[in-house]
């Protein structure tokens, strides 16, 4: 399916969307590689759609003419609630709303939702940050490091890669921004943050193709020493409970 193909399909799906829920519609396009213009032969679909009343939350991934094809669809103030609230799930949603070529609404309704998700104090990302955090990269980082203790060449690489994705969740909560790319293209649109580790630009595609321990080992010890000072000079606090009765259960 060429771009051509793949642009009709999610035309006549939004449609078909559009005539189901009338009204309940507010807004549907698509977004990523078919909205960049970036796509292949062999590139998937995405739609997104917000609408009026439920669903809260509902996705739907099928096969059309060889090709996989996902939507998401989004109660309005689910999404509004998302954009306010930080969580992992802020930049997400932000990166759809920032590159979604509408097909369908108002496209000015979805700069307002951007400049919602802009107006969060920081503090809420502050919050939201020091919450999150045990739950990132310090697990992904000790895996690499009990790799290097069992001599595992085999996982190591995939511990890297969720040091490097976790790193760059807290990046985007910490610098109120987000990244439009998946995988390592997302890691370099976050080259352009304000608020780095030091070395990050040439630390990340060094620790990415790095193929041997003893090089990876290294490279992300530096790594996560230099996010974990960046934390504490922001005045980050991760909790690291000494006692077991100050755990809270």
């Amino acid at each position: 399916m060429d771009h051509a193909e793949r642009w009709q399909l999610a035309t006549d799906l939004c449609a078909r969307m559009a005539a189901k829920l009338g009204d309940g519609l507010i807004v549907g396009g698509v977004y990523g590689s078919t909205a960049w213009g970036t796509d292949t032969e062999w590139s998937d679909l995405e739609l997104f759609f917000v609408v009026r009343g439920e669903p809260d939350e509902a996705a739907q991934h099928f096969v059309s003419r060889g090709i996989a094809v996902g939507y998401r669809a989004v109660a309005q103030s689910t999404l509004e609630a998302l954009l306010t609230h930080p969580s992992r799930r802020w930049p997400f949603h932000m990166g759809i709303l920032s590159t979604l070529k509408v097909l369908h609404g108002d496209p000015g309704q979805v700069q307002a939702w951007l400049r919602l998700g802009e107006s969060v104090p920081q503090e809420r990302f502050r919050t939201a940050l020091e919450e999150l955090l045990p739950d990132l990269v310090i697990e992904s980082y000790g895996r690499i490091l009990s790799c290097r203790e069992r001599h595992d060449t085999r996982n190591i690489r995939a511990c890297v890669q969720e040091v490097l994705y976790e790193m760059n969740l807290a990046l985007c909560l910490l610098n109120r921004r987000w990244v439009t790319h998946d995988y390592y293209e997302g890691l370099v649109d976050a080259f352009t943050f304000p608020l780095l580790p030091d070395h990050y630009r040439t630390l990340v595609p060094a620790l990415w193709d790095a193929a041997e321990i003893n090089e990876i080992v290294p490279l992300a010890g530096r790594l996560v020493e230099n996010f974990r000072r960046l934390l504490r000079e922001k005045g980050i606090r991760l909790k690291d409970y000494q006692r077991v009765e100050d755990i809270p259960l």
